[in-house]
């Protein structure tokens, strides 16, 4: 997919933010210096970017002037995903870009759970042995319980933490970024899906 007005914005020095708002809209902005150059929203954020890739070119539109005349003002974002894109942001996650040199660097940024791998949890329910697994320096012991309808399931606590943080919130989900290099906005972004997580601190 190519964002031709997005690109050569981002080739302008400016940056693209995108995050879902409150009622589940995606939301895409092309700033430069505090100022707004470019903006869309949509259900869906491959059709938010269309319309952010459309007001830049025609030099930033006020919002009266497209939502409720050229395009539907919209009022909810939509509960499923049409895209990996698209998904991250319904997950309440962000992404930016911006131009670095001859290329684009695509960022991915959110929230992701701490997920203890399936087979160690079969494996606890099958054979009713403890076992711990360690994830981030942090060591994480799963039992096997019963909810009180007698349906098995799995226990699983903190035994070991890093530096003693035995109350912070890392212990069960922690922020990161994922990084992507491309030639232009989209292959950045694909590039970005395929990196490694990056763990990073919040104060």
């Amino acid at each position: 997919m190519k964002f031709s007005g997005i690109d050569t914005a981002l080739r302008e020095g400016c940056r693209l933010c995108a995050f879902r708002s409150g009622g589940g809209l995606r939301v895409v902005r092309i700033e430069q210096n505090g100022k707004l150059k470019g903006y869309g929203e949509h259900p869906h954020v491959e059709d938010a970017l269309s319309h952010a890739n459309e007001d830049f070119l025609a030099g930033g539109r006020p919002y009266s002037k497209v939502y409720g005349n050229t395009e539907p003002h919209y009022l909810t974002g939509s509960s499923t995903s049409t895209s990996p894109l698209d998904h991250w942001l319904l997950q309440g996650h962000t992404f930016d870009a911006w131009q670095n040199g001859d290329g684009v660097v695509f960022q991915l940024k959110g929230l992701t759970e701490v997920k203890i791998p399936e087979e160690i949890l079969d494996e606890v329910l099958r054979t009713g042995a403890p076992a711990t697994w360690e994830h981030r320096s942090y060591v994480y012991d799963i039992t096997r319980s019963y909810f009180p309808s007698g349906e098995l399931c799995t226990r699983t606590r903190v035994i070991n933490s890093p530096n003693g943080k035995e109350k912070s919130t890392g212990l069960w989900a922690y922020y990161i970024t994922k990084t992507g290099y491309g030639k232009d906005f989209w292959t950045a972004m694909e590039s970005a899906f395929k990196a490694e997580e990056i763990e990073v601190q919040r104060q």
